[in-house]
């Protein structure tokens, strides 16, 4: 009889041990949420949702011109692009394509490249006469500001009673370069 007291007291401690390990997980899952850490580049930041307000945010393009949530006119793309992504390379001629096309001019659409300023130069030669292209390190303040932390990825943003959002993540390049 004592060692089945003893049995079901030791399968007692193991079962309050076994829950308290189980809060324990259930709270660092809530703190990181379902992507991993928020904010730490390549940790799988939670992206902009569609009708979420743009974070404000600054740069400086390439050719001296002061970027922020208010120069985006309504219906702007946001492209970010980094060389050292082979998706990004081949989605680099639609986007110059689809930019070209796009009414308004350059204006319409921001390219942020991201790498280091010499193996980016090859994006910003070609982007820059038919987007404003501005140039970041990995985790930089733009990437950072509207949460973005894998490539290629796009952003269409639209006024919304007196608000930037964002209208969409998907954007078919091809298909919307196409003639209007």
């Amino acid at each position: 009889m004592a060692a089945l007291t003893s049995a079901v007291v030791l399968v007692g401690i193991l079962c309050v041990l076994d829950l308290l390990l189980t809060i324990g997980v259930i709270k660092k899952l809530r703190e990181y949420g379902p992507a991993g850490p928020a904010m730490e580049p390549g940790g799988g930041m939670t992206p902009l949702r569609p009708g979420e307000e743009l974070p404000a945010f600054t740069a400086v393009a390439v050719d001296g011109a002061v970027v922020s949530r208010s120069s985006l006119p309504d219906g702007a793309l946001i492209a970010f692009l980094a060389p050292h992504c082979e998706p990004c390379r081949a989605k680099l001629p639609e986007l110059i394509a689809y930019a070209a096309a796009e009414p308004g001019g350059r204006n319409r659409t921001l390219a942020v490249v991201v790498g280091e300023p010499e193996e980016c130069e090859r994006f910003v030669r070609e982007l820059s006469p038919v987007a404003r292209v501005v140039v970041e390190p990995r985790g930089g303040s733009v990437c950072e500001a509207l949460r973005v932390d894998a490539f290629p990825a796009t952003l269409r943003v639209r006024s919304d009673r007196g608000r930037t959002v964002v209208s969409g993540h998907t954007v078919d390049l091809a298909r919307e370069a196409a003639p209007r």
